[in-house]
């Protein structure tokens, strides 16, 4: 495979299965509806942005942090789709909250792989606190980062070098004693031998998934130093080995946010320019909703298209900064029905 290729995995399935419905979702016959989903996703957000900038880390904070971590994993069983698309959308257009909003998008990509992977309950529940904690001690730092031009000063790099252990000392002050928790969080960063990942030891596992959400939202992501890349790249970077080809995690990353992920942008084979607004029924064949025709008009309203259909295939993923199109979410978002 090359690197920039987007056919790797072409008949993988992207769904994950039926996540258990939760209370808030019992009543629901179909996803969430997208006003609804929409106005959940900005409270979670400003919520998360909020708790992770505060500066008192207590055992409070940690009963905060659990309960919004509840919340959001409920938020993502009732509209999935929806929870990747804004998350993923708002990464690679704006580096505002850009800590939060990352937190938020690894919580979600880690929480669909764990459960496709039918990981016990108790260990999403650790994948999902890590996420929203493992970049405790840098949060104000990376939302700083993410608009900063220049090259790192060396406290900077300093700072980013011993995040991972700071942030875990700084659960442990605050009275957190899960040795898997802390374990994640402290090991985000830490590049495991296969050996190590195939024994029974739950931690180096959540780790390196962890790691690889990681690296996978933050190439998807912009900065002020440079934009977001195409979901090939990102894919080519977190679910690829050395021999250019999807690990088992890699393999279930790509199934679970398909290769063209909602909240990405891609060409369509007869020319029209789309975001991605849902998975499919295939890695490579989301359904998206068209904003660009052939000529570069704009489509009003956008156009549901699936590319499962060749006349709609996708041709190439799009870096978000070349779309240039504000996006209305009530009005794209409901393509995908």
């Amino acid at each position: 495979m090359q690197p920039n290729s987007d056919s790797q995995v072409a008949d993988t399935p992207a769904q994950p299965p039926t996540a258990v419905v939760p209370a808030a979702c019992e009543t629901v016959s179909k996803p969430l509806p997208v006003p609804e989903a929409l106005d959940a996703w900005d409270q979670v957000t400003a919520r998360t942005h909020r708790l992770l900038r505060e500066e008192t880390i207590d055992a409070a904070w940690l009963t905060r942090l659990t309960e919004l971590a509840t919340a959001i994993g409920e938020l993502v069983a009732c509209a999935p789709d929806v929870a990747l698309y804004l998350l993923i959308e708002a990464n690679g257009n704006s580096v505002d909250r850009y800590s939060s909003q990352h937190a938020l998008t690894c919580l979600v990509i880690a929480d669909l792989a764990a459960e496709w992977m039918e990981w016990p309950p108790e260990q999403r529940q650790v994948l999902a606190l890590a996420a929203l904690s493992m970049n405790l001690s840098i949060t104000v730092l990376q939302d700083s980062l993410t608009k900063q031009s220049g090259a790192l000063s060396d406290s900077q790099r300093e700072l980013v070098a011993t995040h991972a252990a700071v942030s875990a000392d700084k659960l442990i002050s605050a009275g957190v004693t899960d040795p898997l928790w802390l374990h994640v969080v402290r090991n985000h960063h830490t590049v495991e031998t296969p050996e190590v990942l195939q024994a029974s030891d739950a931690g180096p596992r959540l780790a390196e998934l962890l790691r690889r959400v990681d690296i996978y939202s933050a190439k998807l992501s912009r900065r002020g130093s440079r934009q977001s890349v195409t979901p090939a790249m990102a894919a080519r970077d977190a679910c690829l080995d050395a021999s250019g080809h999807p690990d088992s995690i890699g393999v279930t990353l790509l199934r679970v946010v398909g290769l063209y992920p909602p909240g990405t942008f891609v060409e369509l084979a007869n020319g029209e320019w789309a975001v991605v607004v849902a998975r499919g029924t295939k890695a490579h064949t989301p359904i998206v909703a068209s904003m660009r025709r052939k000529d570069g008009g704009l489509l009003m309203p956008p156009l549901r298209r699936d590319t499962l259909h060749a006349g709609f295939a996708v041709k190439r993923g799009i870096e978000p900064s070349h779309m240039r199109v504000l996006l209305n979410h009530q009005r794209v978002l409901s393509c995908a029905w």
